[in-house]
């Protein structure tokens, strides 16, 4: 081997550990400062309603693309819709939101949000956030207000029609009939002797 081919070699060596080792601080500084975060970290919905979490990555340039899922919970595998941009990736202000509808039932979901870079580079960064699905609390229905009942009207006394002549008080046994009796017979006795005069 002549030194021409062993310094080629060298150069060779030399210029894939330049290489090597750039790349590994490359990658080092590209993992600090990529990032995924998922806001709210945790909420609790009724059943049946929409759940929004929106994403906001750090260290690439917007138009990334995030890609989202439920991993665990009543609605796993749920799909979830993106805005504003609806292929899910990134707006100009590096956030992307993913919505979807709790219609699995009770429990908690875990959703992960990761943003898509190359995998030479590193793993994929994500970010989760927890949701809690709740019955919804039931309406009471209102009580009814209870019903006046009518106090019923006495009638008024039927008005007494006068009656002729004084009447005996209330109890009294003195013999009226008797008294009338021998009235009318003295009547009729005078009356008698009256014709008897004047037929004389």
């Amino acid at each position: 081997m002549t030194k021409k081919t062993v310094l080629s070699a060298a150069m060779v060596i030399g210029l894939a550990a330049v290489a090597l080792l750039a790349f590994a601080a490359g990658r080092d500084a590209y993992a600090g400062v990529l990032s995924i975060a998922l806001d709210p970290q945790t909420a609790t919905n009724d059943v049946g309603t929409d759940h929004t979490v929106t994403a906001t990555v750090t260290g690439v340039a917007p138009g990334s693309l995030v890609i989202f899922q439920v991993t665990s919970g009543p609605n796993q595998g749920a799909t979830l819709t993106c805005s504003p941009n609806t292929d899910c990736t990134t707006d100009s202000n590096n956030e992307v939101s993913g919505t979807y509808t709790g219609d699995g039932g009770v429990g908690q979901d875990t959703i992960e949000a990761c943003v898509e870079v190359p995998t030479s580079l590193q793993q994929l960064p994500c970010d989760t956030a927890t949701k809690d699905w709740v019955q919804p609390t039931p309406t009471p229905t209102p009580t009814p207000s209870p019903t006046a009942t009518a106090t019923p009207t006495q009638a008024a006394p039927a008005a007494e029609l006068p009656q002729a002549g004084s009447q005996p008080p209330s109890g009294s046994d003195f013999p009226w009939f008797v008294v009338l009796i021998v009235a009318l017979g003295a009547l009729a006795g005078a009356g008698g002797m009256l014709l008897r005069r004047r037929a004389r």
